[in-house]
């Protein structure tokens, strides 16, 4: 009697598990495995830090892009990226540093079986040293937010083949609720 409780209650926590990670795609299309946003972290980690090239006018310079960090925005079809910036040139060699944040969709690339970040729009834009920010252009500071987002869009955040999955099955990639799906079927 003992061992079949036991072996119920396995099944129990086996289907909580997989049910809690698991789930039917609303549009029909099969079952959504959730990524944690962990393996999107670590995978984007070992990308960074970059240096990019920044132009604007007359002003130009190296930008430093550091720590990204993917977060679900709970109620939200979009990702939300915080990551660190320096910008540096000749006229500030010690640079400026300060973070933004993205607002981002997710596409796949079938050939790559990698997932990236789509059309990253900038939410917010901070300086540390607001002194020194107030004296760049208006032209070069949007043009730091749309160097961070396109070089975070370029990098994968997550490879499904290394993550374990059916790659051949692949219907379809979307956030919802804050959460990054992958749906299979057939």
């Amino acid at each position: 009697m003992f061992q079949k409780i036991k072996k119920i209650m396995l099944v129990g926590i086996l289907l909580g598990l997989f049910g809690g990670c698991v789930a039917v795609d609303p549009q029909g299309r099969g079952y959504s495995v959730v990524v944690p946003m962990g393996m999107i972290n670590s995978t984007l980690a070992e990308k960074f830090p970059v240096n990019e090239k920044v132009s604007a006018g007359l002003v130009s310079g190296t930008l430093n892009i550091s720590d990204p960090n993917v977060m679900g925005k709970a109620g939200s079809d979009k990702l939300g990226v915080g990551t660190s910036f320096k910008f540096s040139n000749f006229l500030i060699p010690n640079g400026i540093t300060g973070t933004i944040q993205l607002a981002s969709g997710v596409r796949y690339d079938a050939n790559s079986k990698n997932l990236f970040l789509a059309n990253p729009m900038v939410d917010e834009i901070k300086f540390q040293n607001f002194s020194l920010a107030d004296k760049l252009p208006k032209s070069i500071r949007d043009a730091i937010g749309m160097v961070v987002a396109e070089t975070i869009a370029k990098k994968p955040i997550y490879n499904i083949k290394k993550g374990g999955m059916a790659t051949g099955f692949v219907r379809g990639i979307d956030v919802r609720n804050g959460q990054l799906f992958v749906t299979f079927g057939l």
